[in-house]
């Protein structure tokens, strides 16, 4: 039996129109049957079409919920994904795909690559500090360089290390780098998070709190 793949329009459309980072989102579709996997390409084909198309998307033809939770989690997402696409394109697409209400929760949602500078910043200063919470091993092998999402608030990445997603606490730590204002892609408005050029290259990078100091100062 031939394996199920996803359709090369469909990937195509999420790669290159909608950015989205392919790797972390065939994490999630691999982890299907083939069975689903097939359903799933069909909507994801009448999806793909019906984003092409001027007028509101039809939720009614599109909305899938006969899954499992993950099923139909997934199937969520993606038209949630389409039915942005219909609306917006180009840059525009790509900031409401990575500004998405249900983008940061635990649920999953893919990841949306910034690739271009949505504004420049000659009010910050030439070098901002910034943080994240992510894994050690994420700092030692430097695959942090990867994401584009930090904070310019410690509290919100020590939450983000330590507090969410029922990460293993003792693996995780807090780091503070230091970057070019060149490589600032996007502040978001009414945030703390700070977009970074995907390919920046920190000009300084510490692990600012582990889970040991955490653990030490009461703070988990």
């Amino acid at each position: 039996m031939n394996k199920v793949e996803l359709p090369p329009s469909v990937l195509n459309c999420l790669k290159d129109e909608m950015q989205i980072e392919i790797d972390h989102f065939f994490d999630k579709y691999n982890s299907f049957d083939d069975s689903f996997k097939s359903m799933a390409n069909n909507l994801l084909l009448n999806m793909l079409t019906d984003s092409k198309k001027e007028g509101s998307f039809d939720g009614d033809t599109h909305y899938y919920e006969e899954g499992s939770d993950k099923e139909n989690e997934f199937m969520q997402v993606m038209f949630d994904c389409f039915n942005v696409s219909n609306k917006y394109k180009g840059l525009e697409l790509h900031q409401e795909l990575y500004a998405h209400p249900s983008r940061g929760g635990d649920a999953w949602f893919p990841i949306v690559i910034i690739s271009s500078p949505i504004d420049s910043y000659p009010e910050q200063p030439a070098k901002l500090t910034v943080y994240r919470g992510c894994s050690l091993e994420s700092f030692e092998d430097k695959s942090y360089r990867d994401r584009q999402s930090w904070t310019t608030d410690f509290d919100t990445a020590k939450a983000f290390a330590f507090n969410h997603y029922g990460f293993d606490k003792e693996d995780r730590v807090v780091i503070e780098t230091t970057v070019s204002n060149s490589d600032i892609f996007w502040m978001r408005v009414g945030e703390r998070e700070v977009v970074l050029n995907p390919r920046f290259t920190p000009l300084s990078d510490v692990i600012k709190l582990d889970y040991e100091q955490c653990n030490q100062g009461g703070q988990i």
